[in-house]
């Protein structure tokens, strides 16, 4: 009886890929957990092998899950959203690894992100910009990151599949909506649940840093959090706006409280910008894509000339 094949073995291949890549552990890993090869895992994972309900048990032990989660619905492993306009399903890929003169970054990406990135990369390959401006790397990640990395500062990059290499450990979509959203009413009790655990693990500042501010990482490695408000979220939508493809000497605004206080980062030496993405995305949605290609670039900028010296 235990050698029977679960039903629905599509949906079983997508939930073991997610548990895995969520956990931050490679299918070797994963592999030797359960006594087998990674073959064998990365058949499991497309589907080309059956599970069994014994393999099944196993799986749960090794990947820290209730029958219930792996065997879940479709609607329990909604995939991230790539583009802008939060609607893409994305397909998991493994790591964007970034060697930058500020230190190593790596993102947990999708396949659409991949071929963004890769696209972005052969462009500046093919072009020149003009030497007033200087163009970003932009992507989502699933970590809930819109990354901004500033090519002159750039070393070099890696796309790593996530069977070479774990992926970074991440969270489901709605966690960080609902981490966000803790102080209202609109958390169900078990996503609830789930928040307080993770802030146990991470203490209550990281968990909401990484929910409502904008990291702005310098050349230096100095990092400034900023809150991601209506002001700020401006910024992003104007760079959106802007294509990447920033003025020098320009000065973003980064945080805004009203009359008394105003920052702005000059972005020649700014090195990373990580935009929490469901934030970013809420606050934005109802502007409207005509709106978007009226908006300014940036909140202000200023080209020096020979007078200034």
């Amino acid at each position: 009886m235990t050698d029977r094949p679960l039903p629905n073995g599509a949906h079983v291949a997508l939930c073991l890929r997610e548990l895995r890549s969520r956990l931050g552990i490679t299918q070797k890993d994963l592999a030797k957990d359960m006594g087998t090869t990674r073959q064998t895992v990365s058949r499991w994972e497309t589907g080309k092998e059956p599970l069994n309900v014994e393999q099944v048990e196993g799986l749960c032990m090794a990947l820290k899950c209730t029958r219930d989660e792996f065997l879940g619905s479709n609607s329990d492993f909604q995939e991230m959203p790539n583009d802008s306009s939060n609607t893409a399903a994305e397909v998991r890929y493994g790591t964007f690894k970034v060697k930058m003169t500020s230190g190593t970054r790596k993102y947990p990406i999708g396949e659409q992100t991949r071929a963004s990135i890769l696209r972005q990369l052969r462009l500046l390959s093919a072009i020149r910009s003009n030497h007033n401006s200087r163009r970003w790397i932009h992507f989502a990640t699933f970590n809930n990151k819109l990354a901004l990395l500033n090519l002159r500062y750039i070393l070099s990059v890696e796309l790593i599949g996530d069977d070479v290499e774990a992926m970074p450990q991440y969270y489901r979509p709605e966690v960080y909506q609902a981490l966000d959203d803790l102080d209202s009413n609109e958390v169900s009790e078990t996503l609830q649940n789930e928040c307080e655990i993770i802030i146990a693990e991470i203490g209550e500042e990281k968990a909401m840093r990484m929910v409502s501010c904008v990291r702005v990482t310098y050349e230096n490695g100095e990092d400034e959090w900023n809150l991601l408000d209506n002001g700020c979220a401006d910024t992003f939508f104007g760079l959106e706006a802007a294509s990447f493809d920033i003025p020098q000497c320009t000065f973003a605004e980064t945080e805004e409280e009203g009359y008394y206080r105003a920052r702005y980062a000059n972005l020649d030496h700014v090195a990373v910008m990580e935009v929490p993405s469901d934030r970013y995305h809420r606050l934005t949605r109802n502007r409207p894509s005509a709106r978007r290609r009226r908006t300014m670039p940036l909140c202000g900028h200023f080209q020096p000339n020979a007078s200034t010296g």
